[in-house]
């Protein structure tokens, strides 16, 4: 009799633990890991201000499309929080807006990396080669490029190419990589 308890036993636990392994196959939204694994690094957070040649700061309520690198490899695209700056603007150059004061973004960029499309093996093989992984350390973050609205309402891209280290601390899940500063030309 004990024997069969055993083997109900022993059959009701591999039934269960193959019940729980049907998350084999899926991948996180955040790939990015700390070294110990315990905690997931998922964002990079910064303000930035963009000025003009005569110092003065970009007056507009928010930037978009601000494109991140870190450490050479794609990011993501982002979006700053959006600011009320409308009686701040002293000064409109080619139907742009600046301020003597000065005018901060925030931005939050967490890491995604897209396995919505992940069919074939090269697809896989592709995810896991472009996915970063970090581990604590100094890192290198690019912002590559961003867009705003004019007071027309139309699109100016700027190609900043601007580089700040940041550095990824053990059990962190985000870094502040600072306050930076953008000039436009």
């Amino acid at each position: 009799m004990n024997k069969i308890y055993s083997i109900l036993f022993l059959a009701a636990a591999l039934f269960t633990a193959c019940n729980k392994g049907t998350d084999i196959g899926r991948f996180d939204s955040a790939v990015v890991d700390s070294g110990s694994n315990q905690n997931k690094f998922r964002q990079i957070t910064f303000t930035f201000s963009i000025v003009n040649r005569s110092g003065e700061y970009l007056n507009t309520t928010s930037i978009d499309s601000i494109q991140l690198t870190v450490n050479g490899k794609y990011w993501g695209v982002f979006s700053s929080e959006a600011n009320d700056t409308s009686q701040l603007t002293d000064q409109v150059i080619n139907d742009v807006g600046f301020s003597s004061t000065k005018v901060t973004y925030l931005a939050v960029a967490p890491y995604t990396l897209s396995t919505t499309n992940l069919q074939t093996a090269g697809d896989v093989v592709n995810y896991l080669n472009d996915r970063i992984v970090l581990t604590p350390g100094d890192y290198v973050c690019e912002i590559t490029a961003l867009k705003f609205h004019d007071l027309k309402n139309q699109w100016v891209a700027l190609k900043p190419q601007l580089y700040t280290v940041f550095s990824v601390v053990a059990n962190n899940t985000s870094a502040y990589v600072g306050d930076i500063v953008i000039t436009m030309n």
